[in-house]
């Protein structure tokens, strides 16, 4: 028997969902989504959009703006003009040039072990082998102050 086809769930550019978001195969949002991203499959934040949720999924590609802790399983691709202010756990990662980044980041085998047994993102997820990118607190974009929990 053939293989089902894999489907992509789309959040319009026109589109703002608050809420919680699961999901098994692939997503790709294009607008604005705030709440909890917990997927099996691919996560895409195309460029334009932007997500105020913890993620915690098998791959995450980021084209656009992603506020909060995002957990890839297998692997994070943080394209040129993405933007992540978070920490980051993910089993791999790729960063391009002209990408933005403030958290803290745990990446590898270990890292994803560490995490899971805390209970996802942030809890316990750094470790000997991970790797640390110029850790600063996520910062307001005019003002350059530290960004306050819930801010």
């Amino acid at each position: 028997m053939a293989e089902p086809a894999k489907e992509t769930t789309v959040i319009g550019s026109d589109t703002h969902v608050k809420g919680e978001l699961t999901f098994k195969s692939s997503v790709r949002v294009l607008g604005t989504f705030e709440g909890e991203i917990t997927g099996e499959g691919e996560l895409q934040i195309a460029a334009g959009a932007t997500c105020r949720a913890n993620i915690v999924s098998a791959t995450v590609v980021v084209d656009g703006t992603v506020e909060g802790n995002l957990h890839a399983r297998d692997k994070l691709q943080l394209n040129a003009k993405g933007v992540v202010k978070g920490d980051i756990v993910a089993g791999k990662m790729v960063m391009t040039e002209g990408a933005s980044f403030f958290g803290q980041c745990a990446v590898g085998p270990d890292a994803i072990k560490g995490a899971s047994g805390a209970g996802g993102v942030g809890g316990g997820a750094a470790s000997a082998t991970s790797v640390t990118s110029g850790v600063r607190p996520a910062q307001h974009k005019g003002t350059g102050k530290p960004l306050e929990a819930g801010a």
